[in-house]
């Protein structure tokens, strides 16, 4: 299946990612305009535990005010819509088994191909061996995918990729993820 992947390109890793001057207030992530620093682009809101250790993503970045800027890597990684169109070609054709198994595998291929990207950011920000956390939108610390759409002012997903978020906010096409990095030595996985 990987070999017929990749003869008939059916799976197209692609990805985007920057770097970006930030500094947090309250819940908010402060995301600045490279270029001028004076200049606010967007605010990424981000839910704070009720219980337990009371975490917030936007703990882990320098505050407003502080003397310098902070910085978050995010990138956007898909795989392309030919593996939306091959699951729903077979999937027409009550291929099911197979259907399944080139779904799983464009998944995971998106997942991998993330990680590369991951590793190229760390490797970039010369961070120490396991230093550095990534954070999807959707799952855990990050639960509202509505934020994927500032995301998209930031990066150039749309245009480079040939993506587009759903009227809830869900990446199209669906084998793709959406990430932040960040780098606070103290950073963990938590849940909210």
């Amino acid at each position: 299946m990987k070999r017929e992947a990749a003869d008939n390109r059916w799976l197209a890793p692609a990805a985007v990612y920057g770097y970006f001057p930030v500094q947090s207030e309250g819940n908010q992530v402060v995301v600045f305009d490279p270029a001028d620093r004076a200049r606010e682009l967007v605010r990424f809101t981000f839910p704070r535990q009720r219980g337990e250790d009371r975490l917030c993503l936007a703990d882990y970045f320098l505050p407003i005010g502080s003397e310098r800027m902070d910085v978050v890597a995010l990138q956007v990684v898909t795989v392309g819509s030919a593996a939306t169109a091959r699951f729903d070609a077979m999937d027409g054709k009550n291929e099911y088994s197979e259907a399944y198994f080139s779904h799983g595998l464009a998944v995971q291929t998106a997942e991998a191909a993330t990680e590369l990207v991951f590793a190229r950011i760390r490797e970039e920000l010369a961070l120490p061996e396991g230093r550095g956390v990534r954070f999807a939108w959707g799952f855990g610390a990050l639960p509202d995918v509505e934020e994927h759409r500032k995301l998209f002012e930031l990066l150039p997903a749309e245009q480079d990729l040939g993506m587009t978020l759903t009227s809830a906010g869900q990446l199209i096409p669906e084998q793709s993820t959406a990430t932040l990095l960040v780098h606070h030595p103290g950073a963990h996985y938590f849940k909210v």
